[in-house]
């Protein structure tokens, strides 16, 4: 839930991978990235939990089964565990949207992925006593209902974290049992994702830009195990038409490690993570790419034995989105109503009209949030 979860409708991350040594070595470079990426699309039933509201990605996945309404796919969702504060995870299989494996003009082999992925969590009042599979079955329930748009929209909260916003809607569903839900996710008129031939295009362009040196890495991902270390960098491009494409790649400038881990491996460690459940270990500072990247550094211990280390480093001074200290921090503001009134105003969205009040938070490393809390007007 840490990068990127402001940027609501970037659910797709591509994984570019330069040489590798087997199809194996392959395999982990293109799932490194994305089970570390796809951790960032996080849907909450607490209106609440404002540290993953934003994060929602409830158009990212489908899932294998269809139901009878043409065009109407449900999400699988897979129970990841509880955490230490009694939240529930849960976890959709990720689909793979656009694929591709070629040798270049130098032969050397590469591959290319764009795939995406959602995550859900029920905090422990909103369990309520409710089994993992009832669990599951809200979520598909709620898919279904998403899907076909029937919904009650019941806020909007705007939110802007150092120039970067992004927009959170509140939806009641009612199940087919009678019963409520309230979900907070993305904006459902968000612009589309792009087709896997605008995809394939915008992943030649990249390479293109890569070759000529320009680039923008953004982040940065090392998983180290046995004294060796993977590492994966988030890179940035700009494309011709204006618009960002981020993908992760192997650093070529590093060689490759010989002790690999499985995929289950590497989806127990952010799992792991996740949950709360690896050790934090210090924050350090390093300088990479021109620039000094903060790492915020996890220790696991995995089910066979095996001990990682999960570095993951943002761009110093780049504060565009929120820590999970972050988070806690801003509830406990909005709890003792600490934000400076901004002022008030009125938009239409979705076809009702919302009256919002707009309020500054700083939290105490110097960090501006902006929030505006949307409810509809009366009588609507």
């Amino acid at each position: 839930m840490d990068k990127n979860i402001e940027r609501i409708e970037r659910y797709l991350e591509g994984i570019v991978p330069p040489e590798h040594e087997s199809d194996q070595h392959r395999h982990q470079l293109r799932r490194q990235v994305l089970t570390g990426l796809e951790r960032r699309h996080v849907m909450s039933v607490n209106p609440r939990t404002w540290k993953v509201a934003a994060a929602i990605a409830a158009l990212v996945c489908t899932a294998a089964a269809a139901t009878a309404v043409v065009g109407v796919k449900i999400r699988q969702y897979y129970f990841q565990g509880q955490s230490a504060d009694g939240e529930y995870f849960f976890r959709s299989e990720p689909e793979t949207v656009y694929e591709k494996t070629y040798v270049d003009a130098n032969g050397v082999m590469l591959g290319v992925r764009t795939a995406g992925a959602s995550l859900a969590s029920f905090g422990a009042d909103d369990a309520n006593g409710m089994t993992v599979e009832q669990m599951q079955s809200d979520l598909e329930e709620t898919e279904l209902r998403r899907q076909q748009d029937i919904r009650e929209l019941l806020a909007v909260i705007d939110m802007d974290v150092n120039g970067n916003a992004w927009r959170v809607f509140t939806f009641k569903y009612v199940f087919a049992n009678g019963r409520t839900r309230t979900m907070n996710e993305g904006d459902p008129d968000r612009k589309q994702p792009a087709s896997p031939e605008q995809i394939e295009k915008d992943f030649e362009e990249a390479a293109r830009l890569r070759a000529q040196g320009v680039r923008d890495v953004v982040g940065v991902i090392d998983t180290e195990v046995e004294g060796q270390t993977h590492r994966t960098i988030e890179c940035r491009y700009v494309l011709g038409d204006g618009r960002e494409f981020e993908i992760g790649e192997a650093d070529p400038a590093l060689t490759p490690p010989t002790r690999m881990l499985s995929e289950e491996q590497i989806n127990e460690i952010w799992r792991l993570k996740l949950l709360g459940q690896a050790e934090t270990l210090e924050t350090i500072e390093q300088p990479l790419y021109g620039k000094t990247f903060v790492f915020e550094r996890h220790l696991c211990t995995l089910a066979d034995g095996t001990v990682a280390a999960l570095s993951v480093g943002k761009v110093k001074g780049a504060r565009t989105d929120l820590t999970e200290a972050d988070w806690k921090e801003l509830r406990e503001l909005i709890d003792t109503n600490a934000g400076e009134f901004l002022g008030a105003y009125e938009q239409t969205v979705r076809g009702k009209v919302f009256a919002f009040e707009r309020k500054r938070y700083t939290l105490s490393d110097g960090t501006q949030v902006i929030r505006a809390d949307g409810k509809p007007k009366d009588g609507q």
